[in-house]
């Protein structure tokens, strides 16, 4: 008599899921900046390195000591204003965007998204088994994305400091000599240099919530940002930043 094998743990898991389908989430315009921001973050801290101490001192041309320097600073430098256009334009996406990207949706501002923090807390610290039902940002993420992002604006500003620092001619000491008198040069090159290492940091913490998520979710997490979609639950298992439910 044949027997019929058991399902495994992870059948049975999949089974239990609920019905899905795939939603719109991440725009565009945000997946271009996303990309556009890492390349640039990547570029900058390879070349952030070798500014702040130069690994090898070649010539770079005949006759030209220092070429190889100031070639590293010009990448530097491209891709800092790249990393500032890329920047200030999901600012201005979080006020016009959908509801997924907008600036409401990264902090916990009604009943329903502090619930969905804790729960998400609860998550990370293996309190909970499974992660709170959503189709954009957890509020964790989302809160996290805004202390990022007022790291970019200080690492923008230092940045620029710095850079009318070495060039010293105006607009450049116009609009940004005032940071010299804040704090020091010397301050402002470590305070720059530091907040590069937060962002590896986060880079690292980052794949590996997206790998939990997707994991743990199986809702395209990973492709979301390629793709903008996402895997929706159906009606009856309703996400709590579904437009269909009233959020107090």
């Amino acid at each position: 008599m044949a027997t019929t094998a058991r399902p495994s743990r992870r059948q049975l898991a999949a089974a239990a899921r609920p019905a899905r389908r795939s939603i719109y989430v991440f725009e565009l315009p945000v997946r271009i900046v996303h990309w556009t921001i890492v390349a640039a973050l990547i570029v900058l801290t390879i070349t952030g390195f070798y500014l702040y101490d130069p690994f090898t001192r070649g010539s770079g041309m005949p006759g030209q000591p220092g070429f190889t320097l100031a070639e590293m600073r010009f990448v530097h430098e491209t891709a800092g204003f790249v990393f500032i256009a890329a920047v200030i334009f999901r600012i201005y996406w979080a006020f016009v965007g959908n509801q997924y990207v907008h600036w409401r949706a990264l902090l916990p501002l009604t009943k329903a998204q502090r619930s969905d923090l804790r729960d998400t807390t609860r998550f990370y610290a293996y309190l909970r088994r499974d992660p709170p039902l959503l189709n954009g940002h957890n509020p964790l993420a989302g809160m996290a994305y805004v202390l990022l992002y007022l790291g970019f604006i200080v690492t923008i500003i230092t940045g620029l400091g710095l850079f009318a620092w070495v060039l010293h001619v105006p607009p450049w000491t116009t609009l940004f000599g005032w940071t010299w008198s804040v704090m020091s040069v010397q301050t402002m090159m470590l305070i720059h240099f530091f907040l590069m290492f937060m962002y590896i940091g986060f880079a690292i913490h980052h794949v590996y919530s997206a790998v939990l998520y997707d994991l743990e979710e199986r809702n395209g997490e990973l492709s979301s940002m390629i793709t903008g979609y996402k895997d929706d639950v159906l009606e009856g298992e309703m996400p709590r930043d579904d437009p269909r439910r009233a959020q107090a």
